[in-house]
């Protein structure tokens, strides 16, 4: 996993299978761990968090709280209290998508960079999932593995202990220094590190206002809605700098270079379509994603790809750092850090992303109805406060929340299964029982006799730290759930030589494992911000460090205190 070669959940399946072949693993209980309460814990809630999502409450909050005259700062600190509160109870990824557009359209509007803020919003919400059981998988694995060591899973709110303060802490650290610490490089402007206006291709509708218009015309138009006009795309794909005179006529084609707000009523107002549309009919939506560094859409035209004939999306838009080509998009290659706009149904888009491993932000639409809000908030605030209340066990409550969403039609079960990560379940699944080994051998109390043989075993205090310095350490390269699954049977190993109380040894091994600020590979969140963001590989550390001295800092006195 840490080559970053092999998928997490390839490189899982592989562990799993050889710890069969081993005989370290039976292969009567080999697939257990994919009906673990942690499994269904995690998929029940990526539902509801895809339900939280589609109600458009964050997206309303973030505008509300942010008018006229809005720092990096007050940006950092409402959009980040914000993010940090939803990811204790939605995915953390879908809630950093929910704040981009908006952060973006602050900083536009306010004259700085949006880079400035989106590392700190990513980290912002990283660190609100470390307060609850469901606002990161490693809560739910280090859950787990408290219930096999000791009888009882952790609650709900347990987590809160060191993830309350350590989150507060970051959350101060960002709003007042850490955007100061975003680099800005010389000959940076704040364009290039914006989400750049998109590449589209429209067609003139018969009968519409452009059918007829002429194209300085159309430019005086597009202009009211940041948008312009670049070239004419002839029915052969070749790009022609159109003269202002040229009058349009219903069925030409147009390069234009458009913010994403303008691609929806503004084209239909004007009598534009977006080219090469995937048909009409209900569930047609658009999502903009980024592509990261290791996707196979990297290097491949649009064209070639025929993503239409494959899974009926259309690729309508490409932003890009600095200046666009003027060529036709089908023969665009497509480079790591785009953000693709795609056009399609749900389903569709969700295939999609998931082959190419595309990062979606927030889908652009209209907030819900307050009716249908309700319906889709109140199934997680009941499982919440049953689940605290400890009346019912989290994976039985959520599973019910989830099934009760889509019961009401707040999501369709379509919508719902496409919510779900499926390699996170994977990696989760077939790394538990792998995991268990390190226990169930002997082997991790083998490994930490080594470690201190020569030394004696630290103090209590000094064992917490280095779990979290471990788990952030290896979180850095290596898939966050797979981090907590291995170092798991440590702490309980450690807590067991000491002879102390292991719920802080677990606690620390989850909040360090969630806590992977140093690089944009380890975790979803800063990938998801490196190409709006105008991010370098080594740009994370230098706001991350000092937040993760911050995280030991708060934790491990807090930790060490409930230890005896």
């Amino acid at each position: 996993m840490a080559s970053g070669r092999i998928r997490p959940d390839l490189a899982a399946l592989t562990g799993l299978l050889a710890s069969v072949a081993l005989g370290l693993v039976p292969n009567a209980v080999a697939f257990e761990g994919f009906g673990s309460p942690a499994v269904v814990t995690v998929a029940a809630a990526l539902v509801l968090s895809r339900a939280v999502e589609e109600t458009g409450l964050v997206q309303s909050l973030a505008d509300r709280f942010l008018p006229e005259g809005s720092g990096p700062a007050r940006v950092v600190l409402v959009l980040g209290t914000i993010g940090a509160v939803a990811s204790a109870f939605m995915n953390n990824v879908a809630a950093l998508g929910l704040l981009i557009p908006a952060a973006v359209r602050v900083a536009r509007r306010e004259g700085f960079a949006a880079g400035a803020v989106l590392m700190p919003l990513s980290f912002a919400t990283m660190l609100g999932g470390v307060t609850t059981l469901i606002g990161t998988p490693p809560n739910v694995i280090v859950a787990q593995a408290r219930a096999e060591a000791t009888g009882e899973a952790f609650g709900f709110f347990a987590f809160a202990v060191a993830g309350a303060p350590v989150a507060l802490a970051g959350l101060a650290y960002l709003a007042l220094v850490g955007w100061r610490l975003v680099p800005t490089r010389q000959g940076t402007d704040e364009g290039e590190r914006d989400i750049a206006p998109y590449l589209v291709e429209v067609t003139v509708v018969a009968g519409g206002k452009a059918d007829g218009m002429r194209v300085a015309q159309l430019d005086e138009a597009l202009a009211e809605a940041d948008g312009q006009v670049l070239a004419l795309v002839d029915p052969g794909g070749r790009v022609i700098v159109p003269h202002g005179g040229l009058v349009l006529a219903a069925g030409d084609r147009l390069l234009l270079e458009a913010e994403a707000e303008a691609l929806g009523p503004g084209l239909a107002t004007l009598g534009l379509t977006l080219a090469e549309r995937a048909g009409d009919g209900p569930g047609l939506g658009v999502v903009e994603a980024v592509v990261p560094r290791d996707s196979r859409l990297v290097g491949r035209t649009v064209g070639g790809l025929r993503l239409r004939d494959s899974f009926g999306v259309n690729l309508v838009g490409l932003s890009r750092q600095g200046a666009a080509k003027r060529q036709a998009l089908a023969r665009t290659p497509i480079a790591a850090g785009d953000v693709l706009l795609l056009q399609g149904r749900e389903e569709a888009l969700a295939a999609l992303a998931a082959q190419f491993g595309l990062l979606p932000l927030a889908p652009r639409s209209l907030p819900l109805a307050a009716e249908r809000r309700l319906r889709a908030l109140a199934p997680l605030v009941l499982a919440v406060t049953v689940t605290a209340a400890g009346l019912v066990a989290a994976p039985v409550a959520l599973a019910a929340a989830a099934a009760v969403t889509v019961a009401t039609g707040v999501i369709s079960a379509r919508r719902a299964y496409a919510a779900i990560d499926w390699q996170v379940l994977v990696v989760l699944g077939a790394m538990m029982p792998v995991a268990g080994t390190l226990d169930a051998t002997g082997a991790a109390d083998r490994l930490l006799g080594l470690l201190f043989a020569a030394t004696g075993l630290p103090t209590v205090p000094v064992l917490i730290a280095l779990l979290v310095l471990i788990a952030m350490t290896v979180s850095d390269a290596m898939n966050n759930a797979a981090t907590a699954a291995v170092m798991a049977p440590l702490a309980i190993g450690l807590a067991r030589a000491a002879g102390v109380n292991p719920d802080p040894f677990l606690l620390a091994v989850a909040l360090g494992s969630s806590c992977a600020f140093l690089t944009p590979i380890g975790h979803q969140n800063n990938l998801l911000v490196m190409g709006p963001g105008g991010y370098r590989f080594g740009d994370y550390w230098r706001v991350g460090l000092p937040l993760e001295c911050l995280t030991l800092a708060v934790a491990v006195p807090i930790l060490a205190s409930f230890a005896t």
